[in-house]
């Protein structure tokens, strides 16, 4: 049912499934029944039809943190999702009722959380789905494809160029290649599973796939580039990983690093980086999220390659939401391809 009266005003409650954390581990979470507070006059409420988990997720279930962030007794979850608008806030516009959405996220997940059957969201997030993306391939986009766009936007890369995507297998990784061949660069691609390997040359048509348990990646690169080396790498490991990643850097690259999987502090070489001109720069998403001119630029394109069916999320496996903690320990095993979907 569509609605946009004020529910709460007229002494009456909406109540909705969310799923929380109660302390720290898989175990602990629960499907916990909540009233959903008072929309603002910004906001939206939505009936979920899919959510997306993720590792961030699981390693915030299992109690770790950025420095500073506070662990809470009980803490909601999730902030990709997508569904169908059931009630506005008193600034909304009207025409939003009834629609299919994929609210653009990261957003504040303890305001705003997305994993559960019914949640409220910023108005400002709401993209419509194009007709031809279900739900689950909605909630498979915003985060990945976001977080992926520099190599698109900030890349300067040009048809033939060379760009070394670390983690290829990853969702973000799996989005970057797209991003990257829609500039007519040549990706490469590392995965330490030589499983993912043949599945990601399959799913993408890869020519250039490195198993880095198993190959060199200089040797690698020097190989496949012809010793020119690479225009743009796009790294979440960081680390010790980034002496060789400044090694097969070309004169002039960019690299970005988006994570730290690999750790938060490393020695590498300044005399690579000043005699080759390279670019090293730090991302996260959230960069082009809480800028509302370039969010809505790169969701207007992303929503276009969608339309067009460039860009296909992965999805790997879907669990009901009353299967949530089997999700969270397939999502542990890490051994599949592409994203993990709950649907209500």
């Amino acid at each position: 049912m569509v609605s946009k009266k004020d529910y709460k005003s007229k002494g009456e409650t909406f109540m909705a499934t969310l799923v929380r954390v109660h302390g720290q581990g898989i175990d602990q979470l629960q499907l916990d029944e909540v009233e959903l507070r008072e929309l603002a006059s910004n906001e939206v409420r939505m009936t979920v039809k899919a959510s997306r988990i993720t590792g961030d997720q699981l390693n915030y279930i299992k109690g770790l943190r950025l420095p500073g962030e506070a662990i809470h007794e009980i803490s909601s979850l999730g902030y990709e999702a997508a569904g169908i608008v059931t009630a506005i806030g008193k600034a909304v516009d009207e025409k939003w009722l009834g629609k299919r959405v994929m609210p653009v996220g990261p957003y504040d997940f303890e305001r705003y959380p997305s994993l559960g059957d019914d949640i409220i969201i910023p108005a400002s997030r709401l993209v419509e789905i194009p007709d031809n993306i279900d739900f689950a391939a909605a909630a498979s986009t915003w985060v990945p494809y976001l977080t992926a766009y520099p190599v698109y936007s900030q890349s300067n890369l040009k048809s033939g160029d060379y760009v070394l995507i670390i983690a290829g297998t990853s969702a973000v990784g799996q989005a970057a290649i797209d991003l990257a061949r829609e500039l007519g660069a040549i990706p490469i691609v590392t995965t330490r599973s030589r499983r993912k390997a043949a599945q990601l040359r399959q799913l993408k048509q890869l020519n250039h796939v490195i198993i880095s348990n198993e190959e060199d990646l200089v040797t690698r690169i020097s190989e496949i580039t012809v010793g020119k080396g690479v225009q743009f790498i796009f790294d979440p490991i960081g680390g010790n990983a980034l002496p060789d990643l400044l090694q097969v850097a070309s004169v002039g690259a960019k690299i970005y690093e988006y994570g730290i999987l690999g750790g938060s502090e490393c020695q590498f070489s300044a005399g690579l980086l000043l005699g080759k001109g390279l670019m090293l720069k730090g991302w996260t998403v959230s960069e082009l999220v809480e800028d509302d001119l370039a969010r809505s630029q790169a969701v207007t394109h992303i929503c276009e390659k969608l339309s067009l069916g460039d860009f296909n999320p992965t999805i790997a496996k879907t669990y009901p939401l009353s299967q949530i903690w089997e999700a969270y320990r397939k999502l542990e095993k890490n051994d599949f391809l592409g994203t993990i979907i709950i649907e209500p």
